[in-house]
């Protein structure tokens, strides 16, 4: 009789076990979910910063087939609807973006997404969009030049941090 006693009352957990248990679990959670949320937020920022180098290139190939940035020859500009390709203007690309280039709407008030034209050079800034996760990165948006200088349009952290 008491080997069956014995064998019932050691059969389950007890409440400290699971206690225990459930404290270890958040702790290990407390440590690898900011861990996780950084390295989401490093993956969007490297597909930004792929996407506007790739839209930098098409600026590139454009002048070369044209001999200025701001328009081809025929004399269409490159803000127009057949500028820059859609796919270019968004990151990523295949889903949901959370970046954006507008060239369409470089000075409204809705819109932090920039890029400048000239004859001779340019400016692309790929921005988070307003209400996306990234839009409170500590980096905010990515900037490149026709000259290659990079910059980010966020503080409190510097531009080669952003790069890398």
């Amino acid at each position: 009789m008491t080997n069956a006693r014995l064998a019932a009352r050691s059969s389950g957990f007890t409440l400290i076990e699971l206690m225990i248990t459930v404290a270890i679990v958040g702790i290990i959670a407390a440590i690898a979910l900011p861990s996780y949320t950084s390295y989401i937020a490093r993956s969007r920022r490297a597909e930004a910063r792929t996407q506007l180098l790739q839209t930098a290139q098409f600026m590139q190939r454009f002048y070369a087939a044209n001999d200025r940035y701001d328009q081809d020859r025929a004399g269409n500009s490159i803000l127009s609807s057949s500028g820059i390709p859609d796919n270019l203007r968004k990151s990523p690309a295949g889903t949901t973006p959370m970046y954006q280039l507008n060239p369409s709407i470089a000075a409204s008030s809705t819109s932090s997404y920039t890029i400048s034209v000239s004859v001779s050079a340019y400016t692309l800034t790929m921005s988070p969009i307003t209400g996306s996760r990234m839009a409170s990165d500590r980096c905010g948006g990515f900037r490149i030049n026709s000259l290659g200088v990079k910059s980010i349009t966020g503080s409190g952290i510097t531009s080669a941090e952003c790069w890398r």
